[in-house]
């Protein structure tokens, strides 16, 4: 199944000769690592992707924001140009119980980054997935009897997640609600101070970032007085 109105395009070719993959700037993988992920969200089967949510929902709990997650990097994995270059993983522990660190990593060994992270949330238009998505109060207490807090975006700047590179990525998964309004809610969200502030202080957004697609933006942040991105794209499973 396409859905025509996903803007997609292939990049620069990629060469043949691996010493010339080395030399590849971040900006170049990273473009195909969204096509890949586009050409995913233009094609999935949606009939199989909500047969395996409808599921899940069998499940005590039911983790259908993981289960999509895997849905996603099979799919990846399967698709024999992705494949050449890169690989798709997730779910880095040995209980399969308890959560990875990052529910999708797009690896290559030619890339010098090595690694693009993405924390996957399910989204639905309503303040309690808006917030997980970006940084919530958990009202879970640390050692010191401060209250805990989490969420997807916060995780890049609480020492959690992606130390080493000045990217990152969140995929949003839409099961209910309006895209748009959902997209202006994060960003609303985005401009809030953490409690960490200034660490992780939005600077600026750029709308439809990825090929002009209306489910994509990115957000600048502030990080250890240097510059990250985190590059969003929102994946409505309504339609």
């Amino acid at each position: 199944m396409q859905r025509e109105y996903i803007k997609i395009k292939k990049p620069a070719p990629l060469p043949f000769d691996t010493r010339q993959l080395k030399t590849l700037d971040d900006e170049f993988w990273k473009n195909w690592v969204f096509y890949y992920l586009l050409d995913f969200y233009k094609n999935y089967d949606s009939a199989e992707l909500k047969s395996k949510i409808e599921g899940e929902k069998k499940n005590k709990p039911a983790r259908i924001e993981r289960e999509i997650a895997k849905f996603l990097r099979i799919k990846l994995n399967a698709n024999k140009a992705f494949g050449s270059h890169f690989y798709a993983f997730g779910e880095n522990t040995n209980d399969e119980a308890v959560e990875g660190n990052y529910d999708i990593t797009i690896h290559s060994t030619n890339w010098k980054s090595k690694n693009f992270h993405f924390e996957c949330k399910n989204l639905d238009g309503s303040q309690d997935l808006t917030d997980k998505y970006v940084c919530c109060n958990t009202y879970k207490k640390d050692n010191s009897g401060q209250n805990i807090f989490d969420g997807g975006v916060l995780r890049y700047f609480n020492g959690k997640y992606a130390q080493n590179l000045n990217f990152g990525g969140m995929i949003g998964f839409v099961l209910n609600g309006n895209n748009n309004n959902i997209k202006a809610e994060i960003i609303k969200k985005l401009n809030e101070k953490f409690h960490i502030s200034p660490e992780g202080d939005l600077i600026s957004t750029k709308d439809n970032s990825i090929e002009e697609n209306l489910f994509t933006f990115e957000s600048l942040h502030s990080r250890q007085n240097e510059e990250f991105t985190i590059h969003h794209l929102l994946f409505d499973f309504v339609k």
